[in-house]
């Protein structure tokens, strides 16, 4: 098996015009699941060997292809057998699913999956660290295990460049422990479904989740797992600006801004984190804190101080968003100290300001505090028997992708404990 990267529209056609049988992947390298996806295609270069090509297509690279493939999601896989799109799907796929449409493919039956099963003995809402590391515990113990996810395997680390703090490892890519620790659970036989969770159910011994799909599940446990969402600046023009140069992932979008200046709003980690790497990529980066107390941890503020291209402001607070030709041109911003209203010309602007609690499915269940995380017990249990909560979406006094594992590792037996 072949990998052919970035042939043009025109290679691309001739191979459908030769009635050629392969795997198109159209992707985006600021794709977070497009990233994790590509684990999973070199893996499956590997025990495939020559049997199909895999092409892979970079949609920035290739505008009017995309459009005319009519690709508004990715990744966007499509099946090709003798010219002809048997069948195509959009979002990440794992290893086993994927490797058997493709066995499909080259033989005799349309390259679509079978049904899923619809009910299991723990269903956990949510597949980064926390959820993954619950998957791993869960099927040590021989639970049946389904991990529904809505974006990509990882959660929060597939858009995170570095981590230095995970022990053992001094220092490690976030997308490839990801997949790490995504492929681990995977090889245990975990079931991991591309799905949006819209409701969590209570009837009786049994928990159903109903997903946005349409499709539902039920099993007599549940770990919610489903981490925190970017909080919005809420100032005029930012919200018809997302996707427009309001970003809310500098590992994801920092490609966008070679050569041109972005602002990063925020005073934490992951602020001064991801201005680090937005600096790789963009002629200028500056940060923008509320006020002149910085919590970023020392090492990371000591490496920002040092790097040319980033400055940072205080007492500086996002007034408006400057939009030109339906673009973010540059921010308003008033200055505490002066009580001027500055203008700030910039490409791409970063809030990171801090999260809120993906919870709003399982709110009516009496589990959530009014700021809606979790509220668990030493055990993860919430208040409803056989309901448990991990990671970042738990009231808690740290969140860490240490801490959020610690969290799935502790739910999992717990549910057994409860099941068994």
């Amino acid at each position: 098996m072949a990998i052919i990267v970035n042939p043009t529209a025109a290679e691309f056609k001739q191979m459908l015009a030769e009635k050629k049988t392969f795997l198109a992947d159209f992707y985006a390298t600021w794709c977070g699941p497009c990233k994790m996806l590509s684990y999973v295609l070199e893996d499956i270069a590997k025990e495939m060997g020559e049997r199909i090509d895999i092409v892979k297509i970079d949609i920035d690279k290739e505008p009017e292809l995309t459009e005319e493939m009519d690709i508004t999601i990715i990744p966007g896989l499509f099946f090709i057998k003798n010219g002809e799109v048997a069948s195509r799907y959009a979002g990440f796929l794992p290893k086993e699913r994927l490797q058997a449409r493709l066995e499909k493919l080259l033989g005799n039956e349309p390259p679509v999956e079978q049904a899923p099963d619809k009910s299991y003995d723990l269903i956990i809402i949510g597949g980064g660290a926390a959820g993954l590391t619950a998957a791993v515990y869960a099927r040590r113990a021989g639970l049946k295990t389904l991990v529904l996810e809505s974006f990509a395997p990882g959660g929060k680390l597939i858009k995170t460049f570095e981590i230095e703090n995970w022990p053992g490892i001094k220092n490690v890519n976030g997308s490839q422990l990801a997949y790490d620790i995504y492929e681990q659970a995977m090889a245990l036989g975990t079931t991991y479904l591309y799905e949006k969770v819209a409701a969590l159910e209570i009837e009786g011994a049994e928990r159903r989740v109903r997903c946005a799909s349409g499709a539902e599940f039920t099993a007599p446990a549940v770990i919610i797992a489903t981490g925190t969402v970017e909080r919005l600046l809420n100032i005029p023009g930012e919200q018809e600006m997302i996707g427009r140069g309001i970003s809310f992932c500098a590992v994801c979008d920092a490609a966008f801004y070679r050569n041109k200046h972005g602002i990063i709003v925020g005073a934490g980690n992951a602020a001064f984190e991801e201005s680090l790497y937005l600096a790789e990529f963009a002629s200028k980066v500056t940060i923008l804190a509320r006020r002149d107390v910085i919590s970023a941890e020392q090492i990371t503020q000591e490496k920002v101080a040092a790097n040319p291209k980033i400055e940072v402001l205080t007492w500086r607070v996002p007034q408006e968003v400057i939009i030109e030709n339906n673009r973010v041109a540059g921010l308003k911003v008033l200055n505490k100290q002066t009580g001027a209203v500055e203008t700030m010309l910039a490409k791409g602007v970063f809030p990171y300001i801090g999260a809120d609690p993906v919870t709003d499915f399982c709110r009516d269940l009496g589990i959530t505090n009014d700021k809606g995380y979790l509220v668990v017990s030493s055990d993860m249990s919430t208040a409803v028997a056989g309901v448990y909560g991990a990671g970042d979406v738990c009231d808690k006094v740290l969140r860490q992708v240490v801490t959020a594992t610690n969290d799935g590792a502790i739910a999992a037996q717990s549910a057994l404990k409860y099941l068994r």
